[in-house]
């Protein structure tokens, strides 16, 4: 490991325990473990550290999905939202501290992320209503904002999910196939089955009907 990539590794392991708005350059240069003269040979200050970060993450997630994604599937795009939340896994200082969210610089990386998601998905809807596994878009607009909700749900999915109870009822996947699954011709359906089977087709959650039986907590 060479010195700028070891204070990259450190710098983002620290920023992801203690938040990056904390920790100085001195700081991060005793945890890294050199002299702050010789971190500022490499980052003349902290923002600089921020800037290779954010790149890093992003062609992270470029070469990722681009392996995730070679042969365009529902479940090539569930892995594709995988990337997405191991990078915010990696990487949490990004996501949860609302100041760096909001860096120019992140902005726009992320929202290249959110067409690059909403771009693939539409193409994936397009295909399947082509082979008949999905029905055509019945009033203006459904599809493209199931995409955006997709995208909303996806992206807070991660940093949401200390909130969410139970995960084994509430992992991501099923929370897509509950939004696209209604759209689906029982060709689609039957495909559906087929690749994942019946068990895992009946497993999507707790049913309505339990819960008016048994009043019970969603």
């Amino acid at each position: 490991m060479t010195t700028r990539e070891k204070i990259l590794s450190v710098s983002k392991a620290y920023f992801n325990k203690h938040g990056y708005g904390a920790p100085t350059l001195y700081t991060l240069a005793k945890e890294i473990g050199i002299s702050r003269g010789n971190l500022t040979y490499y980052f003349k200050e902290k923002e600089g550290l921020l800037t290779a970060l954010v790149e890093e993450m992003f062609m992270n997630y470029q070469v990722r999905s681009a392996q995730a994604t070679q042969v365009i599937s529902w479940s090539s795009l569930l892995e594709k939202t995988n990337v997405l939340h191991q990078l915010q896994k990696e990487y949490g200082f990004v996501f949860f501290d609302k100041q760096v969210l909001l860096h120019p610089l992140v902005k726009s990386q992320i929202l290249r992320m959110r067409e690059d998601s909403i771009e693939k998905m539409m193409s994936m809807m397009s295909y399947s209503i082509k082979v008949g596994n999905m029905r055509p878009e019945r009033l203006s607009g459904i599809y493209h904002n199931l995409n955006r909700a997709h995208w909303t749900i996806a992206f807070y999915w991660y940093i949401s999910k200390e909130f969410q109870g139970d995960t084994q009822e509430t992992n991501w996947d099923k929370i897509l196939w509950s939004l696209l699954l209604p759209h689906f011709t029982e060709r689609g359906i039957q495909s559906f089955i087929r690749h994942f089977g019946e068990d895992y087709y009946q497993s999507l959650g707790k049913s309505f009907t339990e819960y008016e039986e048994n009043k019970i907590e969603f």
